[in-house]
């Protein structure tokens, strides 16, 4: 989870005030959701026992963010005594059987056997579709609102042609930065676009733009959600297997309460980012210091977007960005 402190060494008037207000209003800008019920599976199953161990394996498959968590024998001990870490079971009207598993009780067991959970705050992903006749758009924002709840994804639904998709004049066929520039607009840390395959009207070709991840698929929406979670969670361990870093970035153009705002939460939200400390404010410079996974110049690279612009490297590797302001 990322983190905002607040440590000034300067204080101009009303710096106080304004670090309050930063420190309850930098998540605006996060561009990362939480994952409801990453603990819980409902399976076409009676067997209390067997009920358990399919719901496990859903589950596990949710919190790796990998479909090889089913096969990975570090975890086949916690599939064996999944009634171990059953919290409540019962079973519904139509036969199935809900199961909610204690979540730190399988943290830890995960945790035991040397795996790492990919963060519940995972990236939101923009899935962007093309215009499509009412019933088919229906059917599939339904398959992919279906197929995100069963990885754990967390996404956000936008048609082509709808106002919410009009700030890039054409998403579809825009460049990777500019899809991943408007998908941030949209309080997103991924972009999912979709379009008829060539010559095949019926099937859709998907393509995943985000900060330290990408993908093309061609297929329905079960496919593109496994092939979306998959990279991302590949990328997010990835990147948490590398060294931790310390370093400082000092903003210029930060004129006000909104940019301040949007700066802490466009920094906090970079791929690697794990705490960030408030140094200074100066006029119009604010001073952060970062921990981080990942080097120095990946961290500048992931830093950086259409309003955080890096001016260079400073004196003792400090990094320089300007804010641009806009509408």
């Amino acid at each position: 989870m990322h983190r905002v402190r607040e440590f000034f060494r300067f204080r101009p008037p009303g710096a106080r005030a304004l670090a309050v207000l930063l420190a309850s209003s930098w998540l605006a800008g996060a561009h990362a959701a939480p994952v409801p019920s990453l603990f819980a599976a409902t399976v076409p199953e009676a067997d209390p026992q067997r009920a358990a161990q399919q719901a496990m394996r859903e589950v596990l498959v949710r919190l790796m963010g990998t479909r090889e968590a089913v096969d990975d024998p570090a975890l086949s001990g916690l599939i064996g005594d999944a009634q171990q870490y059953v919290q409540v079971e019962r079973s519904t009207t139509r036969g199935a059987t809900q199961v909610l598993f204690d979540g730190a009780g399988l943290r830890a067991a995960v945790s035991a056997t040397g795996r790492s959970i990919w963060n519940p705050d995972r990236p939101l992903v923009w899935v962007v579709l093309p215009p499509l006749a009412g019933p088919a758009t229906d059917d599939l924002r339904a398959q992919l609102t279906a197929a995100s709840q069963m990885r754990g994804l967390p996404i956000a639904l936008v048609s082509a042609d709808s106002p919410a998709s009009a700030q890039s004049a054409d998403v579809l066929n825009a460049d990777a930065g500019t899809v991943l520039a408007a998908a941030r607009r949209a309080g997103a840390g991924a972009a999912l676009l979709a379009q008829p395959a060539a010559g095949e009207a019926s099937t859709l070709q998907w393509t995943l733009v985000a900060p330290a991840a990408e993908g093309h698929w061609v297929g329905g929406a079960a496919a593109a959600i496994d092939g979306a979670t998959e990279a991302l969670a590949r990328a997010a361990r990835e990147l948490d297997s590398t060294p931790l870093t310390d370093l400082d970035c000092r903003v210029a153009g930060v004129l006000d309460l909104p940019a301040y705002t949007a700066v802490l939460g466009a920094v906090s939200a970079a791929p690697g980012v794990i705490d960030v400390v408030v140094r200074s404010v100066e006029a119009d410079q604010l001073t952060l210091h970062l921990r981080a996974h990942g080097s120095p110049s990946a961290l500048a690279h992931a830093v950086s977007n259409e309003r955080l612009r890096a001016s260079g490297v400073g004196v003792a590797g400090v990094l320089e960005y300007r804010y641009q302001s806009g509408p």
